[in-house]
């Protein structure tokens, strides 16, 4: 009887500190940030809140925001924005994809093929004057470099 409440008493410690042990996910996903943190890039868990009212997208989207910064440029102004969800506005961007915001002209082909290079899960890509910014849930293999890549190209567009 003793044994059995040895042993019971054992596996439930064993269970409780092998259940705080991250999961193969979450060390992929650790290690995928900070590689970020490592290449200049700012990564916060955030929520994107879409205008509703204006685009015609409607779900939020709860995801790490990936921002590369231009420290020499001054203005933060939004120049475009393409969110992974159909709304109202989506002349010229692929199937799914809607405009969030659009106050540049810009090119449509460069811009179409960064959304189909971009293989993990981005659900947002922004461009302002001063940053860049991807915003994904990180449910496939990817790469802070891969990341920092498409906003430099998304930078340029």
């Amino acid at each position: 009887m003793n044994i059995l409440i040895f042993v019971g008493i054992a596996l439930a410690l064993f269970g409780s500190v092998y259940w705080l042990k991250p999961s193969p996910k979450d060390k992929r996903i650790a290690d995928l940030r900070l590689q970020a943190i490592k290449l200049g890039m700012q990564v916060k868990l955030r929520k994107f809140d879409p205008d509703s009212k204006e685009t015609g997208i409607r779900n939020e989207i709860n995801a790490a925001h990936y921002t590369l910064f231009k420290p020499a440029e001054k203005s933060s102004k939004l120049r475009w924005c393409v969110v992974r969800q159909e709304g109202w506005e989506q002349e010229g961007l692929p199937q799914g994809w809607s405009w969030h915001n659009k106050h540049a002209d810009l090119d449509l082909a460069k811009l179409n093929a960064l959304i189909q290079e971009c293989e993990f899960d981005v659900q947002v890509l922004a461009a302002y004057d001063n940053r860049t910014i991807l915003v994904s849930d990180e449910k496939k293999d990817g790469s802070a470099d891969q990341i920092k890549s498409w906003l430099d190209k998304a930078s340029s567009i």
